[in-house]
């Protein structure tokens, strides 16, 4: 007689946050649920180990150890782990539920989807897979059921990150896989099939001696995106009294015309590759640095107490503000979750987070090209924010702000503030740093501070808000340079900050 399979969880019950609702998956270790987070009202996904599976010390550790390399993921297109429960009852980790159609169910259902669609979802796929080979995070096989598309073809993908060393055929799997699947679902016969279906072509064909690589896969995505959403012009009216020569039929015609655009693009992508210059890509950088509990040298001359905390390594990047944005941009489709990480505060006329002349120093950033005269790529500091920027960033990442107290403390912290020299304008991981490994202290940028501090210097005046560390442009006094500012919305093109937080992020 068969025994019905027992599961981890059981529908309708309460596990601490969660109420859990119907099985949606089983494997060989796991079963993966639907659930609500009650306390939000939120729908998540819960994907627990199995009885027999969390009795094996071994195995048990290896779920552990996997879920540990999911939550380091922080991108905005792959789902992110909220929370992981390991006790002697249950042994389990919630993500995000994404929303959506998966792509299995849009190949199952024959939909045809038009090629600026398809190139949006190329570049989502291939800028979420890029960001996690620049992390060096390893990751299962993708397959059709782990993509969501949104109704504005957005879309976002499951959290198949793993413990372990990436495995170069995972990403070439995904890579055919994709290029495949899109290219039954493209519309034929519209503007930008050939090209968008000779990209997917590129991305299907393993046997190519040195297949496109998830940067390039992202660019030539967003070019041809961007080419497709371009407004045409209007067509040229002829004059009715004027003689027109004999047409070639539709059919003949529109072969013409796609052997030429099969061709031209062809020369196009082997031109690119020939003569793109190589732009730095985005690197692992170095993690939060932790300051023990202590006294320190504070910036008026007088010792200060400190609790222990955690403090990063360098100043936010470009390329890490832009994901941010993303994120932003993600939230927005929802009314609701328009001001989530907003100070309360944040005047009126302030309706988004997006930094002076951005689309120019984004561009040139992922470009490896020069902006304002500086050479720029994803590692260089993100400048020309207001403290509500700041802010709102410190909010999305569960981090704050530091105050000039805690900045100072940990700039003394193994190292003398006068003596460090600042090395201008740098890669946030190429500039000076302290004993420590904390980078950028005594230039690159100025930095804002948490909040309003009394100048001792004018004793009548009210706490200002404060901006510390010298700059690129302003260098006099290194690592003890401090600024009071009138308001929070000063915006400058040397000026950035990093963040701080009072637990050790990760964890």
């Amino acid at each position: 007689m068969a025994t019905e399979t027992q599961h981890a969880l059981t529908p309708g019950t309460l596990i601490g946050d969660y109420l859990v609702g119907e099985l949606i998956a089983e494997g060989a270790n796991t079963s993966t649920w639907s659930a609500t987070q009650v306390s939000v009202n939120r729908e998540v996904t819960l994907c627990a180990l199995s009885d027999e599976a969390k009795n094996d010390p071994e195995r048990r550790e290896a779920f552990i150890s996997d879920v540990r390399t999911k939550a380091s993921v922080d991108h905005p297109l792959i789902a992110s782990v909220l929370e992981a429960v390991n006790d002697e009852t249950h042994c389990f980790f919630a993500t995000e539920k994404l929303h959506g159609t998966s792509l299995a169910e849009l190949h199952e259902r024959g939909t045809s989807i038009p090629p600026l669609q398809i190139a949006r979802i190329i570049r989502n796929i291939s800028g979420a897979c890029l960001y996690l080979d620049t992390q060096s995070i390893a990751t299962l096989p993708l397959t059709p059921h782990d993509i969501f598309i949104d109704e504005q073809f957005h879309c976002r993908i499951v959290n198949l990150a793993v413990t372990g060393e990436p495995n170069p055929t995972t990403a070439t799997h995904d890579k055919e896989l994709v290029g495949q699947i899109l290219h039954d679902l493209l519309e034929p016969n519209q503007p930008g099939s050939t090209r968008t279906g000779s990209l997917l072509d590129f991305m299907a064909d393993t046997q190519r001696e040195i297949p496109l690589s998830w940067r390039q896969i992202h660019d030539l995505s967003d070019q041809v995106e961007r080419q497709l959403a371009e407004p045409k012009a209007p067509s040229q009216i002829h004059s009715p009294t004027m003689q027109m020569r004999p047409t070639k039929s539709n059919a003949a015609l529109a072969k013409i015309l796609s052997a030429a655009a099969v061709a031209i693009l062809v020369v196009g992508l082997i031109f690119y590759f020939a003569t793109r210059k190589t732009a730095p890509e985005e690197r692992k950088l170095p993690d939060m640095v932790r300051i023990p509990a202590g006294k320190y040298p504070g910036p008026n001359g007088f010792p200060v107490a400190t609790r222990e905390f955690w403090i990063d390594a360098h100043e936010v990047t470009i390329g890490e503000y832009a994901k941010f944005l993303d994120a932003l941009d993600i939230l927005a489709r929802d009314e609701t979750n328009k001001n989530v990480y907003q100070h309360e505060n944040q005047p009126p006329g302030k309706t988004n987070h997006i930094p002076d002349d951005w689309e120019n120093l984004y561009t040139a950033a992922r470009e490896g090209e020069t902006w304002n005269g500086l050479q720029v790529d994803l590692n260089y500091p993100i400048v020309g924010i207001d403290w509500w920027d700041a802010y709102a960033y410190a909010e999305w990442k569960g981090c704050r702000l530091p105050t000039r107290e805690e900045w100072y403390a940990a700039c003394s912290s193994g190292c003398q503030p006068e003596k460090l020299v600042g090395t201008g304008w740098k890669p946030v991981d190429q500039t000076e740093k302290t004993s420590h490994g904390i980078y950028g202290m005594a230039g690159n940028v100025s930095e804002w501070m948490r909040k309003p501090t009394s100048d001792l210097a004018n004793p009548g005046q009210k706490p200002r808000y404060i901006i510390s560390g010298a700059s690129y442009l302003r260098p006099k006094y290194g690592a003890r340079a401090r600024e009071w500012v009138k308001d929070r919305n000063v915006r400058r093109p040397d000026l950035g900050f990093r963040t701080l937080s009072t637990s050790p992020q990760g964890d």
